[in-house]
């Protein structure tokens, strides 16, 4: 229950107005909502509360992306990669949109670092096999 999820996050907000997981949570639930405005938003404060929150920055990076602000997804997923660069997720997301731009090498770097990272992280393997597939490189992509 969304509703109910955002209501118990501004409690905790009202408890704690530092609290910056509160924001990222409630902004995660307004973007399941489809309330990508809020949920911007919210993740931008979250971040103004803690400037090192690697997720808040990969989180508002999705919702951009949703909102087709491309420019600024990219720019937050490079900024969570600068705070923690083991964050595989952000690699493969950042990986997405270098591949919807036709950047193809940036998207496959962005994907190998993911799986590097992350083994199990079955969306990157999709994301680069569908690379290797744009490449005619149908052996790798069946790998």
């Amino acid at each position: 229950d969304l509703d109910l999820a955002i209501a118990d996050f501004e409690s905790a907000i009202g408890i704690d107005p530092k609290a910056a997981y509160a924001f990222n949570s409630r902004g995660f639930t307004y973007q399941a909502k489809g309330d990508i405005k809020r949920a911007i938003a919210d993740f931008g404060q979250a971040i103004s509360l803690d400037p090192a929150y690697a997720a808040a920055y990969a989180n508002r990076g999705g919702a951009y992306q949703i909102n087709g602000e491309n420019d600024r997804a990219i720019a937050d997923y490079d900024a969570a990669i600068r705070i923690d660069p083991t964050y595989a997720r952000a690699y493969d997301s950042r990986g997405s949109l270098y591949g919807n731009r036709g950047d193809q090498d940036r998207a496959m770097a962005d994907y190998d670092q993911a799986i590097r990272l992350d083994p199990g992280l079955a969306h990157a393997y999709a994301n680069r096999g569908s690379v290797y597939t744009g490449k005619q490189d149908y052996d790798h992509a069946l790998a």
